[in-house]
Parts: C-alpha cells; structure tokens; sequence
C-alpha cells in the first residue's frame, strides 16, 4: 500500500498493488503514482486506482516527473520507460546492465538514472549520451540539484557530485583526497579509483577467459557507454568502457567471481540470493526464499508457517538450505556495512570479510516465539466453485426461488473468479462485485451459502479495502454461517462448511491493515465466539481455521499491547489444549497461548491460574501417533509459570 498524509494525518491508504510498493510520485493536475514490485505502475484520484500501466518486466523501483510531458519509471528489468500523461509509454530507455534503483529530471530536460551495474547515465533526447562509471559495487540514489548539478549516494557510503561548471569543480588534489584508498594508491584519483574496481561476474554475465580478445580489442573505437572485456597480459580479465566525451576506452574495474553465478532473485516484493523450489508431493513445488546472510533455521521456520506444513519438516528444510547452499556465506551484518536502502539485503563486496580463514559455526536454532505472522488461508480451486455456484443456481431457477440470481449478478460473480483463477488485481472490484457474492453467501440456503463463503475469503486478501467501506460485513459473515451460536452436536446440511469458511474468511482479514480495522471493530463480537465448541468439533479443518482465527488474535492484541481479553484468550486456548488430538491443531494452540503470555504479565497470570501448563502436558500425551512440535511445546512450557 501507499498512504496520502496531510497536516501529520494519514488521510488515505491506496489498496491495490499485489505486492511491495517502492515507488511513489506526486503529479500535480495529474494525480498520483505508485510503482511496485508486481511490475505495475498504478495513477491514483481521491484514493481510487484510475489506470494501471504494464510494461516492465521486473521490479518498478523509481518515478519521477517530466513537467508538462508525463513521466519516466525504472526498474529491475535495467530500463527506463518514458509515459505520457494518459499512461502510454512513448519509449524505452535501453543502456543499464542491471538493475536500475534511482532516477532524477535534469532542470535542461534530461534524465539521469543509476544503478546496480555502478554507473550514472545521462540521457538526452531518449539516447544515453554520458556514463559516468563509479568505484564502488552500486549506485543507489541520485537526484538533481537546481543548478543543475547531479548528485549521487554510493554503496561505498560516498557522497558525490558532479558538474558542468568548470567554476564549481574540485581540484585534483581535492577529489583524491576524498576518495577511499584502493590496492595501487591511498590517494587515488577518480579514474583511479574506478580501474581499481572489483567487479563480480555476475555483474557482467558468464565470463570465459579463452574467449575474450586481447588489448588490441582496445584499438578500435566503441559506442558511448559500451563495455567490453579485454584479457590482460597477466591473465586477468579487465573491463573497459568507452568515454564518448573524449573518444577513448576507460578501465572501469577487474572482473572477479561472484557469490554466484546469477544476480539476486526476487520473490513476492523482496530480493534473495536464492529461491529454491521445493517439490512437497503432489505435483506441487513451493518456492523457499533464503539469503546468504540468514539463519537458515529462521528461513525454514518462515517456510514452515508459510505454507502451514508440519513442524516435523523444520530440520529437514534447514539442513535442505545449508547443503544448497554450498556453505556460501558473506558475513553477518557488520558495523558500517552497507545494505540496499530498498529491501535491507547486503550487497557482495570483493576482497570483504576477515583475511583469516575461520571455521563456519553450525546455524543455531532461533526462538519461535512470539508468533508475529498472521496465519492466512489463500488456496482455491476458482473452477470447482464457479461450478458448484452454477450447480446452486441451476437448482433455484427450477424450483423458482426468489433468491436466485441475476443475469448481471451471475456475469459479476464471473468476473470475481476471474480475477482469482488470473491472478489479477481487484483495482475494478466495486461494490456491485460485493453484493453479488454477498447474496450468495448471505441470502441463499444455508446448505448452499459455502461457495460465496468460499470466494469473500478469497476477496478478504485483496480487496480488504472494500469490504471495510461495508460497515455490516463482518457481522453479515458471522450470521450467514451461525458463528456465535453453539455448535450443534450433529451439525445440519452444510453448517460445518460455512462455519470452517467463514472463520477462513475472518483469518484472511488479518493480512491486511484495512482487514484488521474490520476485525478491531468487532473485536468484541469475535471474543463471543469463545466457548460455542467450535474446538471440539469433529471437523478437523473446522479446528484448525477455529485454533487460527484465535492464533491471529492473539498477534493483533499483543501487538496493539491490549490485556483487556487475555482472559478470555487464555481460557479458550487452555480448553483447545485439553482436548485436541491433532498435532497441527496443538502447534496453533501453543503458538497462540506462548504469544499471549511471551512478555505479557497478565496473560501469564490468566493462562497459570486457568492450567494452562497441565493442559500443554495433557495435549502432549493425547496426540495422535505421539510427537508434536517437542521443541514449541518446550519454549512455551518454560514462559509458563511453575506449578
């Protein structure tokens, strides 16, 4: 999400993107934009996505205006875009070579950009006319000074600036008293400093020795901002580029190997250095996103939650990480290392590190608790339930049933699943949307409501934004599917169903700040569910979508430091506790009860006063096959008081 604040207020949220927005400019008579890791850019008028615009291939990382003309973006995919103000891009700016991370509109009407392969380029007219290479591994920022001066942040934490004023340039001898020491020169000049340069392969692309030409390759003129690599006399590689400015190829750096030998992936908004498929039967492969620098305990357990696997996978999953990982390790983050400012990963730097060899120590297992993530529920078969809301239909028109559907209901029901089964985003999701998949979820027979429960479960995880706008919708889905009655001993035709969906569906809620608002609203309502033997049931999804829903309030109260229903929380987990069979189900419960008394006086108060501790043993001892989650259950034994 992006937010509009005004006089220290948050006015507006814009709800829309699928993931992580980085990118956000204002346009004055135009509106706003946001560019995103969903490879979007999106226009915004009063809090409303108006347009949204496709092009890039990869992460959009920056925006800036061009009065009167539209505006530039760049991105992951090592291009500019330019776009004109009805969002049509006019022309794409091809001359990076990785990722692109900042960009600025000179006063003269050109464009400057920066990024991942160290260079600042100048364009002008839509050609890259000027590449002003830096010594250092990236160029995170730059911006555009008044005078007309450029500007730009290096990941070798150096400030600098360049000009075309001859009157405001440095000396010599300033500029090499301000760069930092390289292998030939303590004080070295800046072209100096940049033929010194290390850079890793994975910048360049596959390097092979034999294949690469000699000095003489240098002979020959080049085009501006062209590199190549040249196989020196000692065998080292080298990388030139060619100054247009002055018609002659610069040394730029010396290639060396990289961590690995591909740039780092990105996965849902972030970058890592790897993203493994993990195949987990079925036909199914998950994607487990790691970084060099983590714990891979940390990354399985995120895995792990993820996805809602068994906890027995834990060792498995890590030990998985560190073989496949080949051991590669770049260091912890140390005191004055330098991260992407955007997503915090540490970038590779040649030569970095202790000149000692040391001997790796084995990952440690980190604490699992509190629980901070919020359990979600996002897979649907769109099809299965398309079809089964026919079936429904078919059956009401023959028996002529005044609930039945429209022919512009049906059509809109349609156009919801098919923004599930496409994966597109729900920026067109109206309030016509909403009342059409309401009907069925809430007018229909109770015996035939599961579909629409099904598909406002789904809708809760995208379109939270609208749901909030419906101020009796959370209070319609606990009618529709009898929450806060007592479950019935034997449930009637399809009440297990919606009750089990319907808690998915307030679930789904927490994964969002418009879906939480929603749940704080009714925060009471949801705490009378407690006690109506939802943890009893023979249902075993029922019991876990039912353990969630309280794993997920727990995380929403402690985070908003409230005790005013640690209690009640506390009772009902206690009670889950007692009777469950089912390992996944206990792992929720003492998810849930740990965060509830991790760091919480009074919630360790209520849970030791209500046996809580007698009720984690008796878990222990009733689930089915024996085992569990030994080591969650150990953690929140030992927050609990003593008997």
């Amino acid at each position: 999400t992006a937010r509009v604040w005004r006089n220290w207020v948050s006015t507006e949220t814009l709800t829309g993107h699928e993931q992580a927005v980085w990118a956000v400019l204002d346009a004055p008579g135009y509106g706003i934009l946001t560019g995103s890791a969903d490879k979007l850019i999106k226009l915004w008028n009063d809090g409303r996505c108006v347009k949204t615009m496709a092009g890039h291939t990869d992460v959009v990382r920056a925006l800036a205006l061009v009065p009167s003309a539209g505006f530039i973006s760049a991105s992951n995919d090592s291009t500019l875009r330019f776009w004109n103000l009805q969002g049509d891009c006019i022309r794409e700016l091809v001359g990076h070579t990785s990722f692109v991370y900042s960009l600025a509109v000179l006063p003269s009407g050109e464009y400057v950009s920066c990024g991942e392969d160290r260079t600042l380029r100048v364009w002008t007219d839509g050609s890259c006319t000027q590449t002003i290479t830096h010594p250092c591994t990236s160029v995170w920022c730059v911006t555009a000074l008044p005078n007309g001066d450029v500007m730009t942040g290096g990941s070798d934490g150096v400030i600098r600036v360049f000009s075309r004023a001859e009157a405001r340039l440095a000396s010599s001898d300033d500029i090499k008293a301000s760069q930092l020491p390289c292998p030939t020169s303590p004080n070295p000049s800046f072209d100096e400093a940049v033929a010194n340069q290390a850079l890793p392969s994975n910048q360049i692309g596959d390097v092979d020795k034999t294949k690469l030409p000699g000095p003489e390759a240098l002979l020959m003129p080049g085009r501006p901002g062209q590199v190549i690599m040249v196989r020196a006399g000692g065998g080292e590689v080298e990388a030139h580029q060619w100054d247009g400015a002055n018609q002659e190829w610069q040394k730029v750096g010396e290639v060396v190997d990289a961590v690995s030998s591909s740039r780092k992936q990105v996965y849902q908004g972030r970058e890592y250095d790897y993203v493994f498929e993990i195949d987990i039967g079925g036909g199914a492969n998950l994607k487990l996103p790691y970084n060099a620098t983590e714990n891979p305990y940390t990354a399985a357990q995120r895995f792990i939650d993820l996805h809602e696997l068994s906890q027995d996978f834990l060792d498995q999953i890590a030990d998985f990480i560190v073989k496949n990982t080949g051991g590669a390790d770049i260091g912890p983050a140390q005191p004055g290392a330098y991260a992407d400012p955007f997503t915090g990963g540490s970038r590779y730097v040649p030569g970095g590190g202790s000149a000692q060899p040391s001997q790796p120590s084995a990952p440690t297992k980190p604490q699992l608790l509190p629980i901070t993530t919020y359990a979600q529920f996002q897979a649907l078969n769109p099809v299965a339930v398309k079809n089964k809301i026919a079936q429904f239909q078919d059956e009401l028109v023959a028996a002529n049933d005044s609930a039945r559907l429209t022919s512009e209901e049906t059509n809109l029901i349609a156009v919801v699943v098919g923004m599930i089964q496409k994966q597109r985003p729900f920026d067109h999701f109206e309030g016509m949307h909403l009342a059409a998949l309401k009907k069925v979820a809430f007018g229909w027979p109770a015996h035939m409501r599961f579909p629409g429960l099904d598909l406002l479960r789904v809708t809760a995880l995208h379109a939270a934004g609208r749901l909030r706008q419906d101020a009796g919708f959370l209070g319609g889905v606990l009618a529709a599917a009898r929450l806060g009655e007592p479950l019935a001993a034997a449930p009637g035709r399809g009440e297990e169903a919606n009750a089990m969906l319907a808690l998915r569906l307030v679930c789904n809620l927490f994964a969002s700040e418009d879906g939480r608002r929603v749940v704080e609203s009714a925060v009471d309502q949801l705490v009378s569910l407690f006690g109506k033997g939802y943890h009893a049931s023979a249902n075993v999804n029922l019991r876990v979508a039912y353990v969630s829903f309280l794993l997920n309030l727990t995380i929403l109260l402690r985070a908003e430091r409230t005790d005013e229903h640690d209690v009640e929380l506390a009772g009902e987990l206690v009670e889950v506790l007692k009777h469950e069979t089912d390992p996944e189900v206990e792992k929720r419960a003492l998810s849930a009860l740990g965060t509830l008394v991790h760091g919480n006086a009074t919630g360790r108060e209520a849970a030791g006063l209500l046996g809580a501790r007698a009720a984690v043993l008796t878990a222990a001892a009733r689930i089915v096959g024996g085992g569990g989650d030994s080591r969650l259950r150990s953690e929140v034994l030992a927050l609990l008081p003593a008997v």
